[in-house]
């Protein structure tokens, strides 16, 4: 049941997200892959408002966290989460999948 309302939650942000101008297609390059709002990794690390995750591919890549972030339980290193991330790296929401190493 947790995880009909984890994806319940997950839709409807998805459904809300604003799109910007740059995904409108007029930029895009024919053939260029188009960059995913939401994905899902590990949290590798905390540093402030730095998080360092690494994707389910293995590459790693640093966020910034702020206080409009909505983040749904309590992320700590070692969780499975998935991040809803601005082309400017900013992160809009946080949602653990599934939690690391106590």
């Amino acid at each position: 049941m947790a995880n009909l309302s984890r994806y319940a939650i997950a839709l409807a942000l998805w459904g809300s997200w604003p799109v910007s101008m740059s995904f409108s297609g007029l930029d895009q390059q024919p053939g260029a892959p188009h960059p995913s709002p939401s994905f899902e990794a590990d949290l590798v690390s905390i540093d402030g408002d730095r998080y360092v995750v690494k994707d389910i591919a293995g590459g790693e890549r640093q966020v910034h966290v702020g206080k409009d972030t909505e983040i749904f339980g309590h992320a700590k290193v070692g969780d499975r989460i998935q991040l809803w991330v601005r082309p400017d790296g900013h992160v809009q929401t946080i949602i653990i999948v599934r939690s690391g190493p106590q």
